[in-house]
């Protein structure tokens, strides 16, 4: 049954009907690959770029952030998402929890915001001392949780606050997604640089 699920994403010739097959997708999930690619030469350069430091939190942060990106810039195109609820559904409808089907997806969506927050403040705290190099990450990764947020509230019909309320009616979502990205880019880049051109920062003292 899950293949069956999965393959009906497909047309009859094969072709994927899954995922954002658009210029803009496939854009967006270059930049998803490539800002993974840069997350992980900065896991693996964490004694440089922070001499004096336990490099394990650094690495954590830097290696789990390039995994979540190269996940995330699969699905973009894959849609696993779509395979993934209606599997949820299929079980929810044989074992009889149906009924209760939209309480639980908003329980889902509050715990991921909850979820996202918390690893947000946990991260922020535990790089406190090297905030220079970590607030355009910190920045992107809220901008990019955001997004996925309104993509799982989309997803499930739960209905959360549009940013066009402040932005004259523009959707402004998708360009949550890309920006996002961008910072994160960034922050990856100017670590990378300071790598190369001089001594890495060191902590600011407390």
């Amino acid at each position: 049954m899950v293949m069956i699920d999965f393959a009906a994403n497909m047309t009859l010739t094969g072709q994927w009907l899954g995922g954002d097959p658009t210029f803009l997708g496939w854009l967006t999930t270059a930049v998803y690959l490539v800002t993974a690619v840069l997350c992980l030469f900065c896991a693996l350069s964490v004694k440089r770029l922070y001499p004096g430091s336990d490099p394990r939190p650094h690495a954590l942060i830097w290696g789990g952030l390039s995994f979540l990106l190269f996940f995330l810039g699969l699905n973009k195109e894959l849609d696993l998402q779509t395979w993934f609820t209606s599997t949820v559904k299929r079980i929810a409808w044989e074992q009889g929890w149906y009924a209760y089907g939209q309480r639980a997806q908003v329980l889902f969506l509050l715990a991921f915001a909850v979820v996202g927050f918390v690893v947000v403040v946990v991260v922020a705290w535990s790089v406190r001392r090297y905030w220079r190099s970590y607030i355009f990450l910190l920045l992107g990764v809220v901008a990019i949780l955001r997004f996925i947020a309104v993509r799982i509230a989309t997803f499930y019909g739960i209905q959360i606050p549009e940013l066009s309320r402040y932005t004259g009616g523009i959707r402004i979502n998708w360009l949550l997604e890309l920006i996002g990205l961008l910072l994160i880019a960034a922050a990856a880049l100017l670590n990378l640089r300071r790598r190369v051109a001089r001594p890495p920062i060191q902590a600011i003292s407390e």
